[in-house]
């Protein structure tokens, strides 16, 4: 009973001290308080600010699904077997190294030893899943994978050029990791990536329909870095790096329907390559069309020099009375169709020019863009049995041999000679005009840019 009382006093004691206190010193301490709840609302909201001082948004102007996204948009996460060279040629990532059958037809892929998964088991061949149609593909052990042709390709180890991940996950053998993907139905819209190097920046990838919806976001902020084909709204921004360089994995081409009454005549194709004042591109002028890094590139294709001479001897050789032209157009290419359109009409020809969203199924004449890949193969464009990538319908025996013994033979100079041939006599039989490979501008916030450093190259 004592001790109950003394417990009862004792509590008593406290009470009276701290109201008194309390009395005595409220206006601080409901100051103090205060002053912590601003702090933390504060530090609440600026949370985000400055959890984003070390993450770099980067934007891609593209449609794309899980399974089509590039491998250099997501080469930071993983690795492909096979990369491209500077030249075009392949070489090894993942793979060690390879082997070709006899006949062409098997390629056996070894992986490196010692590779890991962003989970730290170690990469098996067997864990791959990867589809390249009419390809027959077996793991044959941890270290092999099996692949086999319908028909032989030398150009298959670029085929490898893919983003390999753990299968049933998203486990890739780069610095670093993907934590999220944003979809809307099918279509990725932005991929979220944290480093296995807490040095690193993390990192987002935003995806946008289109250039003008890219740029956009650009001058919002929503993404810090972007590749894009022209620059001339943004040179001007002080806030802004912009780095100009040559794509040479793109070109501009003039394509003709090779079927069309007019165009049919090499005569008239001829005249309108010559009339076409080539200076002033917003690119590196073309040739051929290989890009001039690849190794099988040919320089000593002809050249169609701006002569409206020229073009009025030919066009007058045609035989072609008061020719009529439509100049089909793709997005971004309407000035550059006008400025053809000028030099067309100076030799003679009456020139309506329309656009096109994408490639249409029918055209005379088609400007556009044409992408080039790693390897020279370009079976799929010019051979005359390809009805529906051939866009010019263009048929030409010799081509057709050409592009047949280049793409099954393993002996690279071989190749490069009959790729040689095959440019030149293109170039010579005109069924295209090459005009440029373009320019592409890298545009970047000045205050990201030690961080985009610190990203593996």
């Amino acid at each position: 009973m004592l001790f109950f009382k003394a417990k009862v006093r004792r509590v008593k004691f406290w009470w009276n001290l701290s109201f008194a206190y309390f009395s005595r010193y409220r206006f601080w301490l409901l100051a103090s308080l205060l002053l912590f709840s601003s702090l933390i609302f504060t530090f609440y909201k600026l949370l985000p600010t400055i959890m984003r001082t070390n993450l770099i948004t980067l934007g891609y102007v593209g449609i794309y699904t899980i399974e089509t996204i590039p491998t250099e948009v997501l080469s930071l996460a993983t690795q492909s077997f096979v990369s491209s060279g500077s030249d075009g040629k392949p070489i090894p990532s993942l793979a060690s190294h390879w082997t070709v059958s006899d006949d062409g037809k098997t390629y056996v892929v070894f992986l490196k030893d010692n590779l890991k998964w962003h989970d730290e088991s170690p990469v098996s061949a067997k864990d791959i899943s990867i589809a390249i149609t009419g390809v027959q593909i077996t793991a044959l052990n941890n270290k092999a994978i099996e692949f086999k042709l319908p028909n032989p390709i030398a150009s298959f180890p670029l085929a490898l050029d893919k983003p390999v991940f753990k299968a049933k996950s998203f486990y890739g053998t780069g610095q670093f990791r993907i934590v999220d993907i944003d979809q809307v139905e099918k279509t990725v819209k932005k991929i979220s990536l944290v480093p296995k190097d807490k040095g690193l920046p993390k990192v987002d990838i935003k995806f946008y329909q289109n250039e003008d919806q890219a740029i956009n976001a650009l001058r919002l902020g929503e993404i810090k870095s972007l590749n894009i084909s022209g620059a001339k709204l943004l040179e001007n921004w002080p806030n802004l790096d912009v780095e100009k360089i040559v794509n040479q994995d793109q070109i501009i081409t003039i394509f003709y329907n090779n079927e069309d009454p007019l165009l049919s005549s090499k005569d008239l194709r001829l005249a309108l390559s010559y009339a076409i004042n080539k200076s002033d591109f917003d690119g590196q002028l073309a040739t051929s069309p290989i890009s001039p890094t690849s190794w099988a590139y040919n320089n000593a294709t002809k050249r169609y020099e701006y002569n409206t001479s020229k073009s009025k001897e030919l066009l007058l050789k045609s035989g072609v009375q008061k020719p009529k032209i439509d100049l089909t157009y793709t997005q971004g290419l309407e000035n550059l169709a006008e400025r053809i359109q000028k030099d067309w009409q100076e030799i003679g020809i009456d020139v309506e020019v329309k656009s096109e969203k994408g490639i249409p199924k029918d055209f005379q004449a088609l400007l556009t863009y044409d992408r080039l890949m790693p390897d020279p193969d370009q079976y799929s464009l010019w051979h005359s049995t390809q009805k529906s990538t051939n866009i010019t319908r263009y048929k030409n025996v010799k081509i057709d041999k050409l592009l047949e013994d280049a793409r099954t033979t393993q002996d690279e100079a071989k190749r490069k000679q009959l790729y040689s041939d095959f440019q030149r006599f293109l170039v010579e039989d005109a069924p295209v005009t090459f005009l440029y490979y373009p320019y592409e501008y890298r545009i970047t916030y000045k205050n990201i840019k030690p961080l985009i450093s610190k990203l593996p190259k």
